[in-house]
C-alpha cells in the first residue's frame, strides 16, 4: 500500500509541475520545429510530466520505498523512459542526469531520516 501511495504522489507532483519543468527544459534546449502541430503550451506539459515523473518517482521511491524499491522505480520507469527514448534521444542524457539527482536527494533523505 506505502508504493502505491508513493507512486500516486509522484503521478500528482508531476502533473502539478509538469509545466514549470517544461518551460525549463525547452529553455534549455530551444526547440526550432516539431513534426506534430500541438501548442507550445502542451508540448511543454508533455515534456515536463515525463520529466518531474522521472524526478520525484525517482525522489520518492529512493526516500521512502523501503524493500525492493529499485524494482518498483525500474518497472514504473518503463513508460518515461520509452517517451524519452522515442521522442527526444538526442537529450536521453538529461532526463538521466535528473533521475540520478533525485537518487541522491532520495539517498541523502533516507540517511537523514534513518533510525539509529
Amino acid at each position: 500500500m506505502k508504493k502505491i501511495l508513493l507512486f500516486l504522489a509522484s503521478l500528482i507532483l508531476s502533473v502539478l509541475i509538469a509545466e514549470l519543468v517544461g518551460k525549463f527544459y525547452f529553455y534549455l534546449f530551444p526547440q526550432v520545429g516539431s513534426f506534430i502541430s500541438i501548442p507550445a503550451n502542451a508540448g511543454k506539459f508533455i515534456v515536463g510530466i515525463f520529466l518531474a515523473y522521472i524526478f520525484f518517482l525517482t525522489l520518492l521511491f529512493t526516500a521512502f520505498g523501503g524493500a525492493k524499491k529499485y524494482w518498483w522505480i525500474a518497472i514504473t520507469l518503463i513508460p518515461a523512459a520509452l517517451f524519452e527514448v522515442y521522442f527526444d534521444l538526442q537529450h536521453i542524457y538529461f532526463p538521466m542526469a535528473i533521475g540520478l539527482v533525485a537518487w541522491l536527494l532520495g539517498r541523502g533523505v533516507a540517511l537523514f531520516t534513518e533510525k539509529k
